[in-house]
């Protein structure tokens, strides 16, 4: 398959992409609605099936088994990007091959189409749904997976990735706007990044400064045996989930 000539016009897009959100709410045991609150790597296996009908012809599923195996995966601990697709060559009895990964950022996409009430763009295009959030991801990792099986290398910041993104998918954009972690804690439980808060260890109340929010909240302590910080205090790092932190105001 000649990649590089396609060039889907933009209704035929969003038949085939619609046709795909359908599907995969008809066929798929727990996506069954488009803000599903279900899925599982089994779902992923659908949707690429689905995709590469539609849009490649089956030319992924079939040049991903002629050269190595792909394997297909949700993610609860990503929580930056809204995917990945990597390749990694391997050698072992049976000879030299390589194993392809997708990996999707489901919580994110759980954070999203719930407490953050504000439009969601993920790859330069309006999503009103979870699921349409996850197939712009899907197809986004999707190009990469055709760059690493057409030439064995692939990135989003290159001109040939924003051409094929473009083209076959109608993006207009290489980034996610999904709700991240920062922004759902700030939304739903009031802890922001440099903002005080208290929480409870071993029996004693603690209150610290809140450095970095990821799965959970790394909160700085003031502590006469922690690590020196720029700052010229000391302080231990706890790593609290943020639903079992209290926002409380500076001084009090």
């Amino acid at each position: 398959m000649d990649v590089l000539s396609v060039h889907n016009p933009p209704d035929v897009i969003a038949a085939r992409t619609a046709a795909i959100h359908d599907a995969l709410l008809r066929e798929s045991p727990h996506v069954k609605e488009a803000n599903f609150t279900r899925i599982a790597d089994e779902d992923l296996d659908l949707l690429f099936g689905l995709y590469d009908q539609h849009f490649f012809d089956d030319w992924l599923g079939r040049t991903a088994k002629e050269t190595g195996t792909l394997y297909l995966r949700l993610s609860t601990r990503m929580t930056r990007a809204g995917g990945t697709t990597t390749m990694r060559e391997r050698r072992g009895p049976g000879g030299p091959g390589r194993d392809y990964e997708i990996a999707v950022a489901c919580r994110m996409l759980f954070m999203s189409f719930q407490d953050v009430q504000r439009p969601v763009l993920v790859c330069g295009l309006t999503c009103t749904d979870r699921l349409q959030a996850l197939q712009r991801i899907f197809e986004h990792e999707i190009i990469h997976l055709t760059e690493l099986l057409a030439w064995g290398r692939s990135s989003c910041k290159a001109a040939r990735f924003r051409r094929l993104v473009r083209n076959i998918f109608g993006h207009t954009d290489t980034r996610h706007g999904l709700v991240t972690p920062t922004e759902h804690a700030a939304v739903r439980h009031g802890v922001q990044v440099g903002g005080m808060v208290e929480f409870e260890y071993e029996g004693r109340r603690l209150t610290g400064r809140v450095n970095r929010i990821r799965r959970r909240a790394t909160v700085l302590v003031a502590d006469p045996a922690g690590r020196p910080y720029s700052d010229g205090g000391r302080y231990l790092g706890y790593y609290v989930p943020v639903d079992l932190l209290r926002p409380v105001e500076a001084g009090q």
